[in-house]
């Protein structure tokens, strides 16, 4: 469904905290029953972890783990790994959405409603699986390489998920081509200072309530990394 808003923000327009908070009123309902189905992933994993150990497949925390036998620790493992796996990959989906809603956002110049993004990640699975894993392989890998290789190649993130959200580009393709757009610009140190200084703001009342502001903050950030990735020209 399309939702018209006569206060639509384009992709030109100046990537501030004003403009930032429009769009993310546009779009709470959307942003919140994200967030819900987080919440229901957390907590179908949790179920089923729990049972797992009430029928005693597995112990039902670590700390239990020294008074069983290493039968029942390998048997937890085979039986609990492959559902924390697919919560991970469930969870890791639904976050990419919060970066997916703003980019539809701005390509569509319409209001998304909360049904779009789910229909976004169902028609594109398999391309949102093997981008996801190339991101995090790099990303992961850069971090064991003296950690800021890592910072380095997050930084194409907002570039790399439009990309593969709003074009039809080859994955591998994408992503050279979002490390380009960021490295490659004349406005990188703008941008890299303004994503540094946007990741502070969210970081700090996160941090103070505990992380229950990140329903919102969370939201705000990837609103505002997404308008900025324009703005400075790295999403052409």
């Amino acid at each position: 469904m399309i939702i018209l808003d006569s206060q639509l923000i384009s992709k030109e327009s100046k990537a501030d905290l004003k403009s930032t908070w429009i769009i993310y009123k546009s779009h709470w309902k959307t942003f919140l029953s994200l967030t819900g189905f987080m919440i229901l992933a957390y907590l179908i994993y949790a179920v089923l972890d729990f049972v797992v150990s009430l029928i005693g497949i597995a112990p039902l925390s670590y700390s239990e783990y020294e008074y069983v036998g290493v039968l029942a620790i390998i048997t937890s493992l085979i039986v609990r790994t492959p559902i924390y796996l697919v919560y991970s990959v469930v969870v890791a989906l639904l976050s990419v959405l919060f970066m997916v809603i703003p980019a539809l956002y701005f390509e569509k110049k319409e209001i998304i409603s909360w049904a779009v993004p789910y229909k976004e990640l169902k028609n594109n699975l398999k391309r949102y699986l093997l981008a996801g894993l190339l991101y995090a392989t790099c990303v992961g890998i850069g971090f064991l390489f003296c950690i800021v290789p890592g910072f380095v190649i997050a930084l194409i993130g907002p570039a790399y998920t439009n990309k593969i959200a709003c074009s039809d580009m080859p994955i591998f393709k994408a992503f050279k081509n979002s490390f380009q757009s960021v490295f490659k610009s004349p406005n990188l140190w703008p941008y890299i200072g303004m994503q540094f200084l946007a990741g502070l703001i969210y970081f700090i009342p996160t941090l103070c309530t505990r992380g229950l502001g990140s329903i919102i903050t969370f939201p705000l950030l990837s609103i505002y990394s997404q308008h900025l990735a324009y703005n400075k020209g790295i999403i052409n």
